[in-house]
C-alpha cells in the first residue's frame, strides 16, 4: 500500500498472553478488563509509513488488503524497543511526592503507576526505603507483540487525509479545527489541552512534516485562540431581551458564601500496589520515541 491513507481496526497482546497491549475496540478492552474511560475506541486513521505506528505493524500494513483479517508478530526492536537498564533511575520519595499530581495529598504512588518527571514519563517501577525506582523504557519494551488487525479502508478524500495526519500526530487531535485556506495553505486552531500538554512542543513538528510531506501544504498556521467571556454584556443582552418582550424578573439575592472550615490532617494511608496498567488505545509511540 506504500504511503496511503487508511482506516484500520487492531488488537495488539503480548505474545502468548491474554495481556491486551491496545486496541481500537471497547468490547475487546472491556473483555480483557482494560476498558480506560479517556480512551476513544473505534477505527483510527492512519498514514501508512509515517512512523506513527510500530514498525513492525507498518511494514506489514504495507502489504496488505482491504478487508481481510491479518496477524503479525512484531519482536522488539520494530515493536517498542528493546529494554535499557540505563533508563531506571531512583529519585527520593520526597521529589516523587512533590509532582503536581500528589502535592494535594489525596492521591499516592504506587508501584505501576505512569508518572512525569523531568520532563520525561516513566513507570514506577519499586517503592522502598524513602525512595521510588522510575522505569523510563516503554511500559512494553522487550516484549513480542501481535497484532491481529483489518484495513477497513482506503482514504481518498483531502479531509479524511487530513485528519489521518493530526490523529497521528497528537492523541487529541479531535479537538482540532482545521480550515484549508488554498491547496497549499492550511489554518489550524489548537484546542486548550495542545497549549498546556509539554509533548505538543514536539508533536507539532511531526504534524508539520507530514502536512508537507503527504499532503503537499506549503503555509500551516498554528492558531491559539484566547477568548475572554464578557459577563457584563452577556448580562445586558438579557436585560434587554427581557424588556423589549413586556417581562419583569426577580433577582435573588446572592446566597453568601459559608465559612471556610479548616479539615484535620488525615494519616496517609499505606501506599498500595496498583493492578496491571490499562492501555491508551492508540498502537502509536510517544513523539520522544518516534525514530
Amino acid at each position: 500500500m506504500g504511503s496511503d491513507f487508511i482506516k484500520l481496526d487492531f488488537d495488539a497482546f503480548v505474545k502468548d498472553t491474554e495481556i491486551l497491549v491496545d486496541t481500537t475496540s471497547e468490547e475487546t478492552a472491556k473483555k480483557h478488563d482494560a476498558f480506560n474511560e479517556r480512551a476513544k475506541y473505534g477505527p483510527i486513521s492512519v498514514v501508512i509509513g509515517s512512523g506513527a505506528l510500530v514498525k513492525g505493524l507498518d511494514r506489514s500494513l504495507m502489504e496488505a488488503e482491504v478487508g481481510k483479517e491479518m496477524t503479525v508478530e512484531v519482536l522488539p526492536a520494530e515493536a517498542f524497543g528493546e529494554r535499557d537498564p540505563k533508563q531506571i533511575e531512583v529519585f527520593p520519595l520526597n521529589k516523587i511526592m512533590s509532582l503536581p499530581e500528589f502535592r494535594k495529598g489525596d492521591r499516592y504512588p504506587s508501584e505501576g503507576m505512569e508518572i512525569r518527571i523531568n520532563n520525561r514519563v516513566g513507570t514506577i517501577n519499586r517503592i522502598f526505603a524513602g525512595r521510588v525506582r522510575v522505569d523510563f523504557n516503554n511500559r512494553w519494551s522487550g516484549r513480542t507483540i501481535v497484532y491481529k488487525y483489518k484495513v477497513l479502508e482506503v482514504i481518498s478524500e483531502k479531509e479524511g487525509k487530513l485528519k489521518a495526519i493530526l490523529e497521528g500526530a497528537y492523541p487529541s487531535s479531535g479537538e482540532f479545527r482545521t480550515e484549508f485556506r488554498s491547496d497549499s495553505e492550511l489554518d489550524i486552531t489548537l484546542p486548550d489541552i495542545a497549549k498546556l500538554d509539554t509533548s505538543w512542543a514536539m508533536a507539532k513538528f511531526k504534524l508539520i512534516s507530514d502536512l508537507r510531506n503527504h499532503l503537499g501544504i506549503k503555509v500551516v498556521r498554528l492558531i491559539e485562540e484566547y477568548v475572554r467571556k464578557d459577563e457584563s454584556e452577556h448580562d445586558h443582552d438579557h436585560e434587554g431581551h427581557d424588556h423589549e418582550h413586556g417581562h419583569e424578573h426577580e433577582h435573588p439575592a446572592e446566597a453568601p458564601e459559608a465559612p471556610a472550615t479548616e479539615k484535620a490532617p488525615e494519616e496517609a494511608p499505606e501506599i498500595p500496589k496498583e493492578a496491571a496498567p490499562k492501555p491508551r488505545g492508540r498502537p502509536r509511540k510517544k513523539p520522544a520515541e518516534a525514530q
